[in-house]
């Protein structure tokens, strides 16, 4: 039976573990991981900073699953180089260098948070969220400060980016009694996953929540504050004010964790390129979750995904190949859902049209019942879409997306509703 290594302990690898295992229980499989904790949803990270859940909440598994599913876990040890040659995988622990032999590798190392470099970026009470190392360091140097006492001056939390774990994490602290502050370098929040128009309502919800928002804004540095006005740090923009805050918490977006490839041959671009298969360049080597740049379902260009489910569907493919069970996977979606202040924003495939693309946009909006629907259509298939407090069919929506189903002359009834189980049944019977 081969030797297995898996490199990484989140979504990708985890779920080519169960893949493996559910077929056979033989081969020897090494898990290493940097992280010294089993298994976490790094989903929930933000209820965590929300004090809805305790740290313990956020495990998928028991401390013996590693036993159960037959795996050695080198939990705490650091990959760093990958030798394709003598494949081998070097990992390191507190100075000590063990290489650990492969018959087949996944690379499931995920992103890494963007942290940009700015003057002051490593002052106390600066943070990123990315795992929950991060989330723990954040509640910590909270509780230690009084932030979460609920007396005397509210305390101010800054965050740098408007993409979805920024506003899931400055919900959470303003929950909880803090008074927050929403730095972004373009023209409007979600950039990256909404319209300007279902923007502008988050923007709405989000001030009357009390999130001051400041636009066009060009952090160059975070100052230690002589304590004048009770904040602690001062965060400098380029045109000259000062955000005061006593936590600063940077969501500049992530980026895929390439360090252990770049030396090696193994191809890569923005991600780590790899075939329906999930094997890259290197046989026997294969990659799956945020460090990749797979297949897109719908333009059919490799593009970097960083979310959860595709990260679950990628190494369960990545795990059946490792071991001999031909599998491909045909290319996944970007899908998100934000709650912003009791609010949903739901965004799947494409969602944005530019002039000249052949992209219709068909739009609903109900304003009494506070919703916005977004729907794409290039030749008479979905392309995308984006909801604003209508997301139950969102699952609905990406089916007909992924399965390039023929919408034509169904759009708006689509766009029209908030439960699209009819419409969608209508649409297969009409085209089937």
């Amino acid at each position: 039976m081969p030797r297995l290594v898996i490199i990484g302990n989140s979504a990708a690898g985890l779920a080519a573990i169960e893949a493996i295992r559910a077929c056979e229980r033989r081969s020897r499989m090494t898990l290493v991981a940097s992280e010294t904790h089993r298994p976490y949803s790094r989903i929930m990270l933000t209820y965590l900073l929300a004090g809805k859940v305790a740290a313990g909440d956020l495990f998928l598994h028991p401390d013996d699953w590693y036993r159960r599913m037959r795996v050695e876990a080198l939990l705490g040890h650091r990959a760093t180089a990958i030798d394709t040659r003598r494949s081998q995988v070097v990992a390191k622990r507190n100075g000590t260098r063990k290489r650990i032999a492969f018959d087949r590798l996944l690379i499931a190392t995920g992103a890494l948070a963007e942290r940009p470099s700015l003057p002051g970026i490593d002052l106390p009470g600066v943070f990123c969220l990315r795992d929950l190392d991060d989330a723990v360091a954040i509640l910590r140097y909270a509780e230690a400060n009084g932030l979460f006492a609920g007396s005397g001056p509210r305390p101010r939390a800054v965050f740098l980016g408007g993409g979805p774990v920024c506003l899931q994490a400055l919900t959470a602290l303003a929950d909880r009694g803090m008074r927050v502050a929403l730095l972004v370098r373009s023209k409007q929040i979600l950039s990256q996953l909404a319209d300007a128009k279902t923007a502008a309502l988050a923007e709405r919800v989000l001030r009357a929540g009390g999130v001051q928002i400041v636009k066009d804004a060009a952090p160059v540095g975070i100052e230690a504050n002589n304590g004048s006005r009770g904040a602690h740090l001062a965060v400098q923009l380029a045109d000259g004010q000062r955000q005061l805050a006593d936590l600063v918490i940077i969501g500049k977006g992530t980026r895929p964790n390439l360090e252990l490839v770049r030396k090696t041959p193994i191809a890569n671009d923005r991600g780590i390129l790899v075939d329906e298969t999930m094997q890259t360049s290197v046989p026997g080597i294969f990659a799956a979750g945020d460090v990749t740049q797979a297949t897109h379902c719908v333009t059919g260009r490799k593009v970097c995904y960083g979310t959860w489910t595709n990260a679950c569907e990628q190494g369960r493919v990545a795990g059946l190949n490792m071991i001999g069970r031909h599998t491909e996977w045909t290319g996944g979606l970007n899908r998100n859902v934000t709650n912003i202040f009791g609010h949903t924003l739901g965004a799947v495939g494409l969602t944005r049209t530019t002039d000249g693309d052949g992209s219709e946009l068909h739009a609903h909006q109900d304003r009494r019942r506070k919703i916005s629907r977004r729907l794409i259509f290039r030749g008479g298939c979905l392309h995308g879409a984006v909801l604003w407090n209508a997301c139950d069919d969102l699952g609905v929506l990406s089916s007909l997306i992924s399965t390039h189903q023929d919408c034509h002359g169904r759009e708006d009834r689509l766009a029209r509703r908030a439960r699209s189980a009819d419409a969608l049944r209508r649409v297969t019977t009409h085209h089937g």
